[in-house]
């Protein structure tokens, strides 16, 4: 089953226990606006993603319904015998570093045509 950007928002926003209002309070989006985002009745405007991101601490991409960085990446993660994975915080962490390097490359880009 391929996840829509809404789904993803509404899979981080539940994993991080927090309501559709409260997400309102930390984006400044109505909690309405928030919910038809969820449902798929809307389409997420960029400056909204980002807000969307950092209120429940993710990278962007990872509540894209398709990233171009995101769908390459192949990650493995180790802990100790007794600890139970977090493998999401481990895919969240590396894919924000892929994408700073992204931005950094293309912001290098610009400045040497400059």
């Amino acid at each position: 089953m391929a996840y829509t950007t809404g789904d993803r928002i509404k899979n981080y926003r539940v994993q991080a226990e927090i309501s559709q209002r409260d997400l309102e309070s930390r984006t400044e989006l109505s909690q309405s606006t928030i919910a038809r985002i969820e449902s798929g009745d809307r389409i997420v405007k960029p400056y909204e993603l980002a807000a969307i991101a950092h209120a429940l601490g993710c990278p962007e991409s990872s509540l894209m319904e398709s990233d171009p960085i995101r769908d390459r990446v192949q990650f493995a993660a180790r802990t100790s015998v007794d600890a139970k994975p977090n493998t999401q915080q481990v895919k969240d962490h590396l894919l924000y570093l892929l994408e700073m390097d992204n931005y950094l490359t293309r912001a290098l880009a610009l400045s040497i045509t400059k």
